[in-house]
């Protein structure tokens, strides 16, 4: 007998993590069907250690993977078998990564899986939303409009992703030059003014005398300043990625005056677009906001989830318990009531998050149009002050007695 970790939702739409002893995961995955318990996915048993930076299992990329589902969905929809879909796209694709999951998926097939049972055996490739929603595809017989739902949705995401880092190049690279332009001015051009005034034996004014200070300080001790700001990086992100010090981190930045707005935007728009989603596709409420739980990433946002999830089991309405939380925009609350009147919820969550990604790309790059004048402005004001301190120290030349 081996001991197998899972997650799976239970007959009441309760996320349950736990570990049984069975012959083979076939034998615990029947077990938990026979108890009408919906297997999520499998966790590892390995005791994890202390590290700062964690190991991913992943062989997909996100453009991998949303190239895999855009294959499976088109080829499904012509009408292919799923295991002539899975070795279409194994000799069809140059890349080893997808070559290599669609040998494991056609495999794991052949040997009686179902195909969201195979991806469930690859927790990082496929998180719990493509699992459940490729799930409830195969259980209802729309798995190929399931998996062209989910290749929308994916390459949403991405786009969205896409804009932010793209608009976040040029002020990242704007900022990096003016700090390197400045460490290069206090560590090779300062110094060699210093050592002309020393040998005169000038009064210098006060701000070049800082500014001297200042460069020997970074000659001596520019190593030690290195490894302090490198260990106390290393330190934020060990303590930020533990549970409790995310949460503080979370609770911050959602309640900060600038980006609080931006950040709690952000996961609104991933929580309806997620819900809508599987609501679309057909997976029932309660498994949805289960599903939703693990989508959104702030705790904030996912607390207020998981109020919901509980509440509507009581027979709430989601609009309702929306409006209580605080957190959602007025605009997803009136949206979510009229989808819950009209009988077209995921369709409304849709378009909530629709809106919410224009108005989240619309402030970004507002945002980050105000930020590129304000960087070059900062550089210079601290470039033009280290040039008069030396230029007024220069001047001061003429004064000296021959």
């Amino acid at each position: 007998m081996q001991l197998f970790s899972y997650e799976a939702v239970d007959p009441q739409g309760r996320r349950v993590v736990a570990s049984s002893e069975a012959a083979d995961r076939e034998a615990l995955l029947l077990s938990l069907q026979t108890r009408g318990m919906v297997l999520v996915r499998w966790l590892d048993n390995r005791r994890p250690g202390i590290r700062f930076f964690k190991r991913s299992g992943r062989i997909l990329n996100s453009a991998e993977l949303l190239q895999v589902t855009k294959d499976m969905a088109h080829l499904l929809k012509s009408g292919v078998t799923m295991e002539r879909t899975l070795t279409i796209m194994e000799e069809a694709s140059k890349q080893s990564s997808l070559q290599n999951t669609a040998r494991f998926l056609r495999e794991s097939i052949q040997g009686g899986s179902t195909l969201s049972e195979a991806m469930a055996a690859r927790p990082d490739d496929f998180n719990n939303l493509y699992v459940n929603m490729v799930r409830v595809g195969e259980v209802g017989g729309i798995l190929p409009q399931v998996m062209e739902k989910l290749a929308l949705f994916m390459e949403r995401s991405q786009e969205i992703r896409g804009v932010i880092v793209s608009a976040s190049i040029y002020p990242a690279i704007l900022f990096f030059v003016g700090i390197v332009s400045v460490l290069v001015i206090m560590g090779f051009v300062v110094p060699r003014f210093a050592s002309i005034f020393s040998e005169l034996g000038q009064d210098l004014p006060f701000s070049t005398q800082v500014l001297i200070e200042i460069s020997h300080f970074l000659r001596a001790w520019g190593w030690a300043v290195l490894l302090s700001v490198a260990g106390c990086i290393m330190i934020l992100w060990h303590v930020i990625h533990t549970a409790r010090g995310k949460e503080f981190l979370d609770r911050i930045l959602i309640r900060s005056p600038f980006f609080g707005t931006l950040i709690a935007d952000i996961q609104v728009s991933r929580f309806a677009r997620t819900f809508g989603t599987l609501v679309l596709s057909g997976v029932p409420l309660l498994k949805a906001l289960t599903i939703v739980q693990d989508v959104v990433e702030n705790n904030e946002v996912k607390e207020a989830v998981d109020h919901i999830h509980r509440q509507v089991k009581e027979g709430k309405r989601i609009s309702a318990l929306m409006k209580d939380q605080k957190i959602f925009p007025a605009i997803a609350v009136q949206m979510v009531s009229l989808g819950e009147e009209t009988g077209s919820l995921g369709e409304m969550l849709v378009l909530v998050a629709e809106r919410l990604d224009n108005k989240i790309q619309t402030k970004i790059k507002s945002s980050l149009a105000l930020f590129e004048p304000a960087t070059i402005l900062f550089m210079g004001l601290v470039i033009g002050g280290i040039v008069v301190s030396m230029l007024s120290a220069i001047f001061g030349l003429n004064e000296i007695q021959f």
